[in-house]
């Protein structure tokens, strides 16, 4: 990778620690050869955060167009579900950040228009995306409330 997208990338995760460590106590940059670019705390849990960063349109495009894959490599480009959980989308033109839960992320690349790029609040995005992620953590592990009830009746007889 050439020396110039490596200093976008790293000014992409950069600024998403900047973002993140508003929230958040915990934020660490991961080594290259991680699967996740940065790590984070919230709501007492830690989180995996890869980002995906762009300085300008592509030629013959008007929206700005995220490539959710590893590398540049032919082979073995997609993300697992348990290497990340989230996704940081940077735009260094406006300094901001569009995040996304991994779960959410149904394909390889993320198309964003420019007006929203460019209006997107990065707080805000990132809360929205913990939401979904911690919405869909807690219907998953499917709470039963009525049976510890029960169970708790039974015991106090």
């Amino acid at each position: 990778m050439p020396r110039d997208t490596e200093r976008i990338g790293r000014s992409g995760e950069y600024l998403t620690c900047s973002v993140l460590a508003r929230e958040s106590d915990t934020v660490t940059v991961m080594p290259h050869t991680s699967h996740a670019d940065v790590i984070f705390e919230w709501k007492h849990k830690l989180y995996r955060c890869q980002v995906k960063t762009v300085t300008h349109i592509e030629e013959r495009r008007e929206n700005w167009r995220f490539d959710i894959r590893k590398g540049r490599t032919k082979t073995g480009r997609h993300y697992n579900k348990n290497q990340i959980d989230i996704i940081a989308m940077v735009n260094l033109k406006y300094q901001t950040i569009c995040f996304r839960a991994f779960s959410d992320c149904q394909t390889t690349q993320i198309t964003i228009k420019d007006e929203i790029m460019k209006s997107t609040n990065s707080i805000d995005s990132l809360k929205e995306a913990m939401e979904s992620i911690i919405l869909a953590t807690n219907n998953r592990q499917g709470k039963n409330e009525s049976t510890s009830g029960t169970i708790k009746t039974a015991i106090n007889g």
